[in-house]
């Protein structure tokens, strides 16, 4: 089936203490969002990349799809205020609305693997609507506004959630119309299938595609890179 991404991209990462957002900040000298889109170059499902990013951005990230010959990038849009927003207009664009299968990836998890993505693929072609989730490790419990604990949460039963997030075009774009007609605001894409009653599968994701949030975890990922180097 045709694969489209959807890499969200307008945060302008404020809290990051960064002159740049922080998709744009190098490792390896090379810019986290550049090192996330080529992790789809080579999966040969994937046809085509479409990046929302925040209007003060756009021609920067013209520059660098350019320069690093991101070939399968088929369109740059402006984002949204919530990176919501940002999803919602990549669905409409005709790149996304011509795939069967959208992945929606985050601009700064730039380890997943080949073979994750290539599973989320064939999960989302066979479910509709599947995403990558890792077990926790530690404790977890949950709290009162007044900062006390409530009790402690079963592990089993419980799932951190990473990206790509894959499903069939037409079901998150109709997930995401009613849940922003009707106001809901979702912390990722699942959710909007969630709201609707959709169920969604889960499939093993990987330590190493974390997420990088915070300014330690920039600097772990350049540990890393390091690491493989020497």
């Amino acid at each position: 089936m045709k694969a489209s991404v959807i890499i969200p991209a307008a945060g302008l990462g404020t809290r990051f203490n960064s002159e740049k957002p922080k998709q744009f900040l190098e490792i390896d000298n090379i810019p986290i969002i550049i090192k996330t889109i080529k992790l789809f170059d080579r999966i040969d499902d994937v046809e085509s990349i479409v990046i929302p990013v925040h209007n003060e951005w756009f021609t920067y990230t013209k520059e660098l799809i350019k320069r690093y010959d991101c070939h399968k990038v088929k369109e740059i849009t402006i984002g949204g205020k919530k990176r919501q927003d940002s999803v919602f207009n990549g669905l409409h664009l005709k790149p996304v609305r011509d795939s069967e299968i959208v992945l929606i990836h985050d601009a700064v998890r730039p380890f997943a693997s080949q073979f994750l993505i290539q599973n989320i693929i064939d999960a989302a072609e066979d479910y509709g609507a599947a995403i990558p989730a890792i077990a926790p490790n530690d404790t977890i419990k949950e709290r009162s506004n007044k900062g006390f604990v409530v009790k402690t949460m079963d592990r089993s039963k419980l799932a951190i959630v990473q990206t790509p997030q894959g499903y069939w075009t037409n079901v998150v774009t109709d997930a995401y119309e009613k849940g922003l007609q009707a106001g809901y605001e979702g912390t990722d894409s699942a959710s909007f299938l969630e709201f609707i009653g959709y169920k969604v599968y889960i499939v093993e994701g990987e330590n190493s595609n974390f997420k990088i949030t915070h300014p330690d975890d920039y600097y772990y990922a350049n540990s890393l890179i390091n690491k493989t180097t020497t």
